[in-house]
């Protein structure tokens, strides 16, 4: 849409043109549209509409209703699956010829004049316009995807495949893109580099748990001076797409959409150097101490923060063991604000604790939950006493067993 422009800005450009009137109609959510009322006058012969001029028939299309769809299931004997697919601004996107321009101008309430450069709902030659390059869509899909087939209402689309089939071209292009950036020798452009970093922040709609694994990208685009001479990537952001390519090609990437509204269960974890680590989940306490010289190793240092990320991924271990639903987001609180921070952004300074992160990263996208940190004040952490060897206060039969995992148990050992 453009403009507003006087009458005479338009007759100086249009020795001819014809206005409509702004209308608008209801939409099924009580939501107004603007619409350019091409069939205005309606029963006025002596001022004929836009609309009157155009011959329906030369617009036609075919549309699939329900008597195509429903025929088409009936007839199948064994289950296909489904998914629906809807234009946005379908007519919106589809551009009018301007020679049709003077034809298409909307007079406003001020008596100003605005033009219409796409195709409009009002209009009878829209849905046979929209139809045709919707039509060339179709077929397009059908090339590209292993498709049984697709069913089209106007600007609603149903997409139907085989349960074997495997319709992977966009994950596959994806990883292609993603593990080009491993190659330390090969050069990239800042536009190059700032378009993954936007792809990986769409992918990370699917794995929420992995938006810390753009800020590689981000830190590289930050450190460019040069934005027009390429660069090779450097070490962290092939960690960063490490990462991603071990998610993309070892997870399902089927995936629910997380709830917005985070669930307590009452999870709470600390630590200690002088004991080991304590945990509750809905009731149910685990104690762990650690072994002699859990944090002698010089290759891959362990200090207080690494003990109070095993915290976690213990803690998610028996949340995972109490059946937690796929989807769900759950609350884990701390009394320490270092760990209330590294749970925020699944990274750290410390090799050891983002090595520890993975692993809890796995294990969240395979079961589908994420987590959320809570602070919660020392005086009231309940496994406090816990991580230092005290079990005050908590009954046996609420005790719950835990198996350490392997790479664990040269750290830390579950105290029964």
């Amino acid at each position: 849409m453009h403009g507003p422009y006087t009458h005479q800005q338009v007759a100086s450009r249009f020795p001819f043109f014809c206005t409509s009137p702004l209308g608008a109609v209801v939409n099924g959510d009580g939501s107004v549209r603007p619409i350019n009322d091409l069939s205005f006058p309606k029963h006025d012969s002596r001022i004929p509409s836009v609309n009157s001029f155009v011959d329906k028939a030369d617009f036609t299309t075919t549309w699939d209703d329900f008597t195509v769809v429903s025929a088409f299931l009936r007839a199948r004997e064994k289950p296909c699956q489904l998914a629906l697919f809807d234009w946005e601004k379908a007519y919106r996107q589809i551009p009018t010829n301007p020679a049709q321009w003077p034809f298409l101008m909307t007079l406003t309430f001020d008596d100003m004049l605005l033009l219409d450069t796409r195709i409009t709902f009002e209009g009878v030659a829209g849905c046979g316009s929209f139809g045709r390059p919707a039509d060339a869509w179709k077929h397009i899909m059908m090339h590209e995807f292993d498709l049984t087939t697709i069913f089209r209402w106007v600007d609603d689309n149903l997409f139907v495949k085989e349960p074997e089939s495997a319709v992977y071209a966009k994950v596959d292009l994806r990883l292609s893109q993603i593990q080009s950036f491993l190659d330390v020798t090969h050069p990239f452009t800042y536009d190059e580099a700032e378009i993954m970093a936007g792809q990986l922040g769409h992918t990370s709609y699917i794995f929420p748990q992995m938006r810390c694994y753009i800020n590689g990208f981000y830190r590289w685009m930050n450190n460019w001076i040069f934005r027009h001479h390429p660069r090779c990537p450097p070490p962290h952001v092939v960690d960063d797409v490490e990462r991603w390519v071990h998610v993309l090609t070892t997870q399902r990437l089927t995936r629910l959409i997380a709830s917005p509204h985070p669930t307590d269960v009452g999870w709470v974890g600390d630590a200690s150097t002088s004991f080991g680590i304590g945990v509750i989940v809905s009731g149910r306490w685990a104690q762990f101490k650690v072994t002699p010289g859990w944090n002698q190793d010089p290759e891959m240092p362990r200090d207080i923060s690494w003990l109070e990320t095993v915290a976690v991924r213990l803690g998610l271990i028996i949340l995972l063991s109490m059946n937690a639903r796929p989807g769900k987001v759950f609350f884990v609180e701390t009394d320490n604000s270092s760990t209330k921070s590294v749970i925020q952004k699944r990274r750290a300074g410390n090799v050891a604790v983002n090595e520890e992160w993975k692993m809890i990263q796995d294990l969240l996208i395979s079961h589908d939950i994420d987590l959320l940190a809570r602070t919660v004040a020392s005086a009231d952490n309940r496994a406090d006493g816990l991580s230092r060897g005290d079990r005050a206060g908590l009954q046996a039969k609420h005790q719950i067993r835990v198996i350490v995992p392997a790479d664990l148990t040269p750290f830390v050992c579950e105290v029964v």
